[in-house]
Order: structure tokens, then C-alpha cells, then sequence
């Protein structure tokens, strides 16, 4: 690679290079990511929907997000019509760094899922289409935050006439905790209807709550 090539490749910022017809031709490792949480089809209606008029670039300051991925702007550029480019700029926050809470207790997140969904759910004529990894092991957690993190998630969906839930590890993905790199359990509860949620994610600590339109998703990371 080029001094240039290799400058993009380790930006921190996604890069996508279209071609007219919507194929991608390049790419950086940080748009490599963003495309675990969209589509490369929804990008390039992105970059569709703010080109200049004419050939040219154009900068919008726009808030977009995918699930855990925000964006305060992007760049859009295309200089004949086979070639067009996306550049996402990405929101940085100051985290503080995680840390194991010494309460966690080692306990198996099905039947906690289960007493919750059979609590909560007790009176809803709801359907739901359980796709689990039951390959994961016992994990520590505190049973409490999440029991009620659950609970709450559930009572958003008593409406709803069909779910699919689906607990799994993610691929790829870690989280950092006092340094040490930790797989992700993923439990998706995902609808054909719109999800009307609201829920305080501020006090959740190690646990990550995400929501899009007609899906939820709670993320723990598997520490035993």
C-alpha cells in the first residue's frame, strides 16, 4: 500500500468507495466494522441522499447511528458518476474504563430468562421463536440489574403479536474490560412491528442496551 492507502485504511473513520451502481470497491477496516451493524446498501442511499447536485464533495453535520455506532457528519464525493465516496465521522466520547464488579455471581442466563419471560409475559398472548446457542456457558453477572434489564425489555413487548428471540456470541467482537478482552453474549428480540421503547440505560453498568426501530438488543459480556 501507498503512504495514502495506508493512511485511510487505519483511519479512524469509515471509508466506502461505491461504484454508480452501488457495488463497493474499497473500503477501510473501521467501514469493515460498521457493516456488522448495517447494510452497505443503507450506506450508499446515504451517500445518494446528500450528494451535491453537481460533481463535487459535500460536508453535512447530521447525527446517524447504527445500533452502537454514532456519527456526527459525513463526507460525500464523486467526481464522475462510476465512482462515489462515503466518509462517516465518527462520535468519540470519554468512557470511563469498565471494570468487574466483585458481586457478580456465576449463574446460567437461560432460566433467568425464562423466569422473566414467563413473569412478565404471564398475561400476553404473545408468540415467540427461541433460537438459542445453548453452548454458553454459566457466566457472572449481577442477577438483579439483569433480571430487572430483562423485565423491562418484556413489558415493552406485551403488545407485540410475534418475536423472535435469539441469544448468541457474537462474532469479531470483544469487550475491554480491566484490560483483558472478553466475547459478547448477544440477546436480539427482534419484531415485524415498530417497538415503541423507552428504558434508562445510565445505571446498567457491563450491561449494553441497544435499540433500532423494530429490534432490541441486550450485550453482556460472557466473564466467568
Amino acid at each position: 500500500m501507498s503512504f495514502y492507502e495506508e493512511l485511510l485504511e487505519n483511519d479512524l473513520n469509515p471509508f466506502i468507495l461505491f461504484n454508480g451502481d452501488g457495488k463497493i470497491k474499497n473500503f477501510n477496516k473501521e467501514a469493515e466494522f460498521l457493516f456488522n451493524f448495517t447494510t452497505p446498501k443503507e450506506l450508499f442511499n446515504l451517500a445518494i441522499s446528500y450528494a451535491s447536485t453537481t460533481f463535487g464533495f459535500q460536508q453535512e453535520f447530521i447525527s446517524v447511528r447504527y445500533e452502537k455506532q454514532s456519527f456526527y457528519a459525513i463526507l460525500v464525493g464523486y467526481l464522475t458518476e462510476d465512482e462515489i465516496i462515503l466518509r462517516l465521522y465518527k462520535e468519540v466520547l470519554h468512557i470511563e474504563p469498565l471494570k468487574i464488579d466483585n458481586n457478580l455471581q456465576l449463574t446460567n442466563i437461560f432460566p433467568l430468562i425464562e423466569l422473566s419471560k414467563n413473569t412478565t409475559l404471564l398475561n400476553s398472548n404473545i408468540k415467540i421463536e427461541e433460537i438459542y446457542d445453548v453452548s454458553i456457558p454459566e457466566i457472572k453477572l449481577d442477577i438483579n440489574k439483569f433480571l430487572v434489564t430483562l423485565n423491562s425489555i418484556f413489558e415493552q413487548l406485551i403488545d407485540i403479536k410475534d418475536i423472535q428471540l435469539k441469544v448468541y456470541i457474537k462474532t469479531g467482537e470483544y469487550e475491554i474490560i480491566d484490560k483483558k478482552r472478553y466475547n459478547i453474549i448477544a440477546i436480539e428480540f427482534i419484531s415485524d412491528e415498530i417497538i415503541n421503547f423507552e428504558y434508562n440505560l445510565s445505571s446498567k453498568k457491563n450491561l449494553d442496551l441497544i435499540f433500532c426501530k423494530n429490534k432490541i438488543k441486550l450485550e453482556i459480556p460472557l466473564i466467568q
